[in-house]
């Protein structure tokens, strides 16, 4: 049986954010100092390497799904500072243990996403690459809502 070793703060800042950080910057246009620059995958090397990216975030979702991980270890501190509305790390824990299904359900969500993400990358379809792009966004914000900043002020 799976055991977790790292905490789910280590696997969100390694694993989770990084890898989403990359699949969302890989398909979009920026300002350079001599106009748009579009930014997308090209050659088949650029396609493998954001394939291996989007199946990194699948498994990722299933590391998630491992019962029993805490939110930090014995010792451990946050690196950022608690933002207005955020739990603490013993407060997320709790709400997850809580909470089990409803954390499963977002995990699977997160993989959902990324797996149409993936369809996408195989089929070097952009346009539904960035529409799975989204709902990777929207799978995560709707579990931070839940279980990390469900108090966080709305935005005007």
């Amino acid at each position: 049986m799976p055991r977790p070793q790292g905490s789910l703060i280590e696997l969100m800042s390694g694993i989770v954010a990084p890898t989403a950080d990359l699949i969302w910057g890989a398909v979009g246009s920026s300002e350079g100092p001599q106009g748009p620059v579009e930014t997308r995958p090209t050659t088949d090397k650029e396609w493998a390497e954001l394939r291996q990216k989007v199946m990194l975030l699948i498994e990722a979702a299933n590391l998630l799904a491992i019962p029993d991980r805490h939110v930090l270890l014995p010792g451990q501190k946050l690196t950022n500072p608690a933002g207005p509305g955020d739990l603490t790390p013993e407060q997320a824990e709790a709400r997850i243990k809580a909470e089990w299904p409803a954390f499963l359900a977002f995990a699977q969500t997160l993989q959902n996403a990324a797996l149409a993400t993936l369809k996408s990358v195989d089929a070097r379809d952009l346009d539904a690459f960035s529409e799975a792009g989204g709902a990777i966004d929207e799978a995560c914000e709707q579990c931070h809502k839940r279980f990390w900043y469900p108090d966080a002020p709305t935005p005007p």
